[in-house]
């Protein structure tokens, strides 16, 4: 089963991309890259819902 943080919970694109380079992943605080565009709130400067980049649907953060 897909982990929803990886996959888009409407379409089921799978978000996960290449790996990213031992040497950044701690920067990056992942071991993938990943497509889904966070919406941010300005507000709260931060990342509030997520939008999937092949059916522009969005989903809650939480």
């Amino acid at each position: 089963m897909r982990d929803n943080k990886e996959c888009c919970p409407y379409c089921n694109a799978d978000l996960k991309r290449e790996p990213i380079p031992k040497e950044s992943q701690k920067v990056y605080g992942s071991a993938h890259f990943i497509r889904k565009i966070g919406i941010n709130s300005i507000e709260g400067d931060r990342i509030i819902k997520w939008k999937c980049p092949d059916c522009n649907k969005e989903w809650d953060r939480d």
